[in-house]
């Protein structure tokens, strides 16, 4: 099994950075590249964001009857759902709207009725840090395909949520897939992982190839579907899996979901003789559900099954 040396960027003291400067274009730059290439890139963030503290904070909500709280809900974007078919060995507890005003203190209250400030304070900083992070790669994203004139109305198009997820170790004669291959059907990601390695992308090869975070500060930004639609194709969207060894696994994902009724439509910017339309306007909300059901029918799906200019998909809007 080859390693993915994925574009490593070094955001350290990015609150420094100003607009226009060299080292402003410089990282931009680089950004951008490696998203057009790869799809994703492993950031270097300051230590600001309470990573090590969250993940110690999981191992102990993890711990909780979480089924008996919240239930077993068959919605991927909220609750608590565990061991499904398609991701047998997966926990996963999800806070939809997490910086939204109160979520997370009420989402906190199911776990601790009598209060605890810790969970809450840990999620809020490390949410509110990665939503920044987020912001400044899409300004950078935007600025150099010249669609800075969109930018407001993009981050009005999706809310973030987090999930936590704990991946168990598989049983003799299980598999040890944690998630199967997929393109993440949202806006984009952000993901983090704690001790064990097991994020595997699918190169042009064919071949799966690990993703190594390499310092404890890493991250991994994911362009997922909605972005590479709403760029016509300009950023890369790369399969990827989850393969658990033998110790249970812990991550955390920090994705911006497309909100409904938010049509995400090709800027005419980005259409001309060499770049031809790709993908139709669509409602980004109904792109999880049109994946889901033709799962259901045994269907692997795609994005230009959905939205590809050469399909008739009756439910684009």
């Amino acid at each position: 099994m080859g390693v993915f040396s994925a574009p490593k960027i070094d955001f350290g003291k990015s609150s420094e950075l100003k607009k226009g400067s060299e080292k402003w274009n410089l990282l931009r730059d680089e950004v951008f590249k490696a998203l057009e290439e790869y799809g994703c890139f492993e950031a270097l963030l300051d230590g600001e964001i309470p990573k090590v503290k969250l993940y110690e904070k999981l191992k102990e909500v993890f711990n909780f009857n979480l089924e008996k709280i919240f239930g077993n809900t068959q919605s991927v974007l909220v609750g608590y759902d565990r061991y499904k078919p398609k991701a047998p060995l997966q926990e996963r507890l999800v806070i939809p709207n997490v910086l939204n005003d109160g979520v997370i203190e009420n989402f906190s209250k199911n776990l601790w009725p009598d209060g605890e400030s810790e969970f809450s304070d840990l999620v809020l900083t490390y949410s509110k840090k990665l939503s920044e992070f987020d912001d400044l790669v899409k300004r950078m994203v935007f600025e150099k395909l010249g669609l800075e004139k969109y930018l407001d109305e993009h981050k009005k198009s999706g809310d973030y949520l987090l999930a936590m997820i704990k991946y168990r170790a598989p049983k003799a004669g299980e598999t040890n897939v944690g998630i199967p291959p997929h393109t993440d059907n949202i806006i984009s990601t952000i993901l983090s992982q704690h001790d064990q390695d097991g994020l595997q992308i699918l190169d042009k090869n064919g071949q799966w190839l690990d993703v190594q975070f390499s310092t404890p500060n890493s991250y991994v930004f994911l362009v997922s579907d909605c972005l590479k639609a709403f760029t016509n194709g300009r950023l890369n969207c790369l399969i990827h899996r989850v393969i658990i060894g033998n110790e249970e696994r812990y991550s955390v994902g920090f994705p911006l979901i497309p909100k409904e009724g938010y049509i995400i439509k090709v800027p005419e910017e980005l259409v001309d003789e060499n770049h031809p339309l790709l993908y139709k306007p669509f409602d980004g909300s109904k792109l999880l559900p049109f994946y889901m059901a033709e799962g259901r029918r045994g269907v692997s799906a795609t994005l230009e099954d959905f939205c590809g200019v050469s399909t008739n998909n009756p439910n684009l809007s």
